[in-house]
């Protein structure tokens, strides 16, 4: 089963880009689901019919769904929720304030992930497509399997090494989780790999970024791309929406049409050499299948959506011997033209007429780069402690 996630800044179209993507999975004979893990759904607007909490048909080969956190939450959290809510309250805590900070923060989209683990086991689908949060939000997500993981792994260490004569005081004071408590825990640690082990198969899963051609939506999905390939997700896509056509005259779209001509090539260079593929602006809104099929020819007028475009990680960042190192490949470069240059929270690579423009994780943006190595196409940077 292949699972795509599009995740993009608010308003660049990741919803339209991903309701039509799975329009033409279906066409193409691929059982799809479409969902919608973003707090603020759009889903159904943009497909013009009205979709429930469970997958609802909507053509042949095409669910679509819109998943309710309240109650993800209680099916995946529930009894631990019940067990930190009764120790809050011991510690003084109103009802309804302990029940709403036994949630853990972030634990609402983590639960709507749980969906893609599901789907895959029921084996329903052939691809599901997630239409994700705004960027920030979706990092963060994609990493909180990793932080939940360690969090409630605490809660079982305290559990399996506090005992002797204090554990029936402790359980009776509701310090020490009981056994219904223990068995969640467990069974959403389960689920948790499971959901790791999809993310991270670039076989089974890639995340395509959606942007438009402007500075401040380009950075962020810079930002993003850094941070997907830090832990190790497949990008194998980005999709530039709303390109205004030529055939839109005036001094006024000339100057837009000139500035997008320019974000063009910074996408290329921001993103090379994961594929980018262009939507143009159209004349209407963008609602209903009609529209969203227009969307689909524009995008993918041959290809299958759900073959993977790329595989491979752009670059990686590690920490060796006290010292960070970048290290990017480039291969068939002339070493002897390089040109290397840090500004602010951007590393610049320039080899012969190859640019290169990668947004640093917070490690490295305040750190200045200590040397620099081309051999056999991999760059390779270091960045010594400040």
């Amino acid at each position: 089963m292949r699972t795509i996630l599009y995740t993009g800044k608010g308003g660049v179209g990741k919803t339209t880009i991903s309701a039509a993507t799975a329009l033409r999975s279906a066409q193409r004979g691929h059982r799809t689901l479409v969902m919608s893990t973003d707090m603020a759904h759009s889903l159904a607007d943009s497909l013009g019919t009205p979709l429930g909490s469970e997958p609802t048909l909507i053509a042949e080969n095409l669910w679509g769904q819109e998943i309710n956190v309240l109650d993800d939450i209680r099916k995946y959290w529930g009894e631990v929720q019940g067990y930190l809510a009764g120790l809050l309250i011991t510690r003084g805590f109103d009802d309804v304030v302990a029940d709403e900070m036994a949630v853990l923060p972030g634990m609402e989209e983590l639960c709507s992930l749980m969906h893609l683990n599901e789907k895959s086991k029921q084996g329903l689908y052939d691809v599901i497509i997630c239409d994700m949060a705004p960027t920030a939000e979706s990092v963060r997500l994609l990493s909180l399997p990793d932080i939940i993981d360690w969090y409630v792994n605490k809660v079982m260490t305290l559990s399996k090494t506090a005992g002797g004569i204090l554990a029936p005081i402790l359980k009776t004071a509701m310090i020490l989780p009981g056994g219904t408590v223990v068995g969640a825990i467990q069974d959403l640690l389960s689920k948790i790999d499971g959901l790791k082990e999809q993310l991270s198969d670039p076989e089974q899963t890639s995340i395509r970024l959606v942007l438009n051609p402007e500075k401040m939506v380009i950075k962020e999905a810079q930002r993003a791309f850094t941070y997907l390939n830090l832990f190790g997700y497949n990008v194998d896509l980005v999709v530039s929406n709303r390109i205004l056509p030529p055939t839109l005259e005036g001094s006024f779209f000339h100057r837009w049409r000139e500035q997008q001509n320019h974000y063009r090539d910074e996408v290329t260079a921001a993103f090379a050499p994961v594929p980018i593929l262009e939507v143009p602006l159209m004349e209407q809104e963008i609602v209903g299948l009609e529209m969203l099929g227009r969307i689909a020819d524009e995008l993918f007028p041959e290809q299958d959506p759900a073959e993977i475009f790329y595989t491979g990680q752009s670059h990686r960042i590690y920490k060796e011997d006290g010292n960070f190192y970048f290290e990017m490949k480039l291969p068939f470069v002339d070493k002897t033209a390089f040109n290397l240059l840090k500004k602010g929270d951007e590393l610049i690579v320039e080899v012969g007429n190859i640019r290169r423009d990668i947004i640093l994780p917070r490690a490295l943006a305040h750190l200045q780069p200590g040397g620099a190595t081309l051999e056999n196409g991999l760059l390779k940077v270091k960045f010594p402690p400040a």
